[in-house]
């Protein structure tokens, strides 16, 4: 089931949970990820960002796969280009397919972000697609200092909302892109996302660099109101690092079967993520499809009849 951000995470909102949004950037990745969320019956969000798509990831050749994946799974899935500030970018994620975007403005002026976030809103709209807009810049993991006034106002947040028309909104509550050094887990201001949760009058949350914030700090987040995870380099982390391993215990493993594994890789880092955001078995939610599953977990590591 191909669909949009909107659609996935107004369901999110109005149900208490979150969505895992995450960056399957080759056909390994995209399968464990599917594989994953459909046997946990989640809806999912895949993103693409622009650098990402730059270095490696194409659109051209990663969306039509994706939408073959999500023609025949059982899920909701939807396509998100990932902090886009560049016009060419958007205008490329809009040529190229995907059912939203995420317009980041954060780092201009405040009247500045409102207008071009707004922009973005009313023409992604206009084509049926989801967009989310950033008040309050999300930075790089370099230390778990706890620095006032890196949060998102939530006056502000309600004021972005109502100008804008966003169907969700990222906010600055404490974590940061990127690994943190080890030891580190970022201490969330839940009462920020509280807060914010209520401003908005219940508006989809979602909070970026999920990745090392910790099981318990990703839980208490959900709770507090946040409806969309973004996950990417633990997923990356997790694929590198069963490669590592794999190649470390047998060097000559045939390059088929180390992909195999590096599918199931991440398919097991997702299913733990997908436990702690409360989305398993929440795609029964949404309207059923009736097709016959192109995925099980027979084809998802390889083996044939």
């Amino acid at each position: 089931m191909y669909t949009d951000l909107k659609t996935i995470l107004a369901n999110a909102a109005a149900n208490h949970y979150a969505v895992i949004a995450t960056s399957p950037i080759n056909l390994e990745m995209a399968r464990g990820m599917v594989l994953a969320a459909s046997e946990k019956n989640a809806p999912i969000i895949f993103l693409f960002g622009q650098n990402m798509m730059r270095r490696h990831a194409k659109a051209e050749l990663l969306i039509p796969m994706i939408k073959k994946l999500a023609e025949y799974a059982t899920v909701p899935i939807a396509t998100c280009l990932d902090h886009g500030n560049d016009d060419e970018r958007v205008m490329y994620a809009f040529r190229n397919g995907f059912t939203s975007i995420m317009y980041d403005g954060s780092l201009l002026p405040m009247e500045e972000n409102i207008a071009k976030t707004k922009a973005y809103a009313d023409l992604c709209h206009q084509f049926g697609m989801g967009i989310e807009g950033e008040l309050g810049h999300v930075g790089i993991a370099m230390n778990g200092d706890d620095k006032k006034g890196i949060y998102t106002d939530p006056k502000d947040a309600a004021n972005f909302v109502k100008q804008t028309g966003v169907d969700c909104i990222a906010i600055a509550v404490g974590t940061a892109h990127g690994d943190y050094p080890a030891g580190i887990i970022p201490h969330i201001n839940f009462d920020c996302i509280k807060a914010c949760k209520d401003s908005t009058g219940g508006m989809p949350i979602a909070l970026h660099g999920g990745s090392g914030s910790g099981d318990e700090n990703i839980m208490k987040a959900v709770e507090a109101g946040i409806n969309k995870v973004n996950v990417v380099t633990d997923m990356f982390s997790a694929c590198r690092n069963e490669l590592i391993s794999q190649l470390k215990a047998n060097p000559k493993m045939d390059y088929i079967q180390l992909m195999m594994e590096e599918e199931n890789a991440v398919k097991k880092a997702l299913e733990h993520w997908i436990d702690l955001t409360g989305s398993a078995g929440k795609a029964a939610l949404f309207k059923p499809v009736n097709k016959i599953g192109l995925l099980t977990s027979k084809c998802a590591i390889g083996q044939t009849e």
